[in-house]
């Protein structure tokens, strides 16, 4: 299953970095309406979908890593 991260939504303009790191730039409408930036989606019959799993699971990495910077 390929994974989509939502860079940011702009003047109805959805930036995403599909799965080989590379920023397409699709309508916004293609997106759930609460979709937010770091979001991880999938992509199925013309419309992104929220992958909640994979959203919190990069989410804790990330707070992970900034705790780390943080306490050394």
């Amino acid at each position: 299953m390929d994974i989509y991260k939502l860079d940011r939504i702009e003047e109805g303009i959805a930036a995403v970095e599909n799965p080989d790191g590379v920023m397409l730039y699709v309508s916004a409408a293609r997106f759930p309406k609460d979709a937010k930036s770091g979001d991880c989606f999938t992509f199925e019959k013309g419309s992104f979908f929220l992958c909640q799993i994979e959203s919190e699971k990069r989410r804790k990495a990330i707070a992970s890593l900034l705790d780390n910077l943080v306490e050394k």
